[in-house]
């Protein structure tokens, strides 16, 4: 649909300096209809992403959400407004202090320095309710912070499973999950969460790897 009407508009002007710039924006526009036809080689949208977080914490009641990897905050940004408390752990100290500085006048939201790997046991200590765990601390180049490892995700599952309250967990970039760079393959990880909860079902959409019950 939205090819045909991409080649109706490029193909349909007459006006010659209009047709020059729907040229100039031509691959935005061809790059755009890639995301929207959610090529598994490509990032998910960020909408669709919080869609996802939007279905499962309404199906589930969560009030509390947990995310790691903060980055420049954008999903804390789009999710404080949803959750009582929204709580984000990353890892770099300059980009720690910027999210704490732009969330400062927000107080549901927590923003923790450190390795999430290490600080969700920490936190979860805090949290005596169900929670909305959205995975994305990983090392990714750029401005992103790197520990030991390019992911901390078999640490942070292995607390959030041992916890004795039921969490519902997302994992972002399940396209990366392939048994590379310290990344298990979605098999791997599939047999790592039913040993540690067999009643635990994995599944894979919109480049989210999504742990339920």
């Amino acid at each position: 649909m939205l090819k045909r009407i991409r080649d109706t508009i490029f193909k349909s002007s007459d006006d010659r300096k209009l047709s020059l710039l729907f040229k100039k924006y031509r691959n935005r526009f061809d790059q755009f209809i890639d995301y929207l036809d959610l090529d598994t080689d490509l990032p998910t949208l960020h909408i669709i992403k919080q869609n996802n977080i939007h279905k499962y914490r309404e199906a589930n009641n969560f009030d509390i959400f947990v995310e790691t990897g903060t980055y420049l905050g954008d999903m804390v940004e789009s999710q404080r407004k949803h959750f009582k408390k929204v709580y984000s752990i990353e890892l770099g100290e300059d980009l720690h202090i910027k999210a704490v500085e732009r969330f400062k006048a927000y107080p549901n939201v927590k923003i923790i320095q450190g390795d999430s790997g290490i600080m969700l046991k920490t936190l979860l200590n805090e949290i005596d309710e169900p929670a909305l765990f959205w995975l994305d601390g990983h090392y990714s180049s750029g401005i992103t912070a790197k520990a030991d490892k390019n992911t901390p995700i078999l640490n942070e599952l292995e607390i959030i499973l041992a916890s004795k309250i039921y969490h519902g967990i997302l994992i972002d970039d399940a396209r990366l999950f392939i048994g590379k760079d310290d990344y298990p393959s979605i098999d791997e990880l599939c047999t790592f969460v039913k040993s540690k909860d067999p009643s635990r079902i994995v599944t894979v959409s919109d480049d989210i790897i999504k742990i339920f019950r």
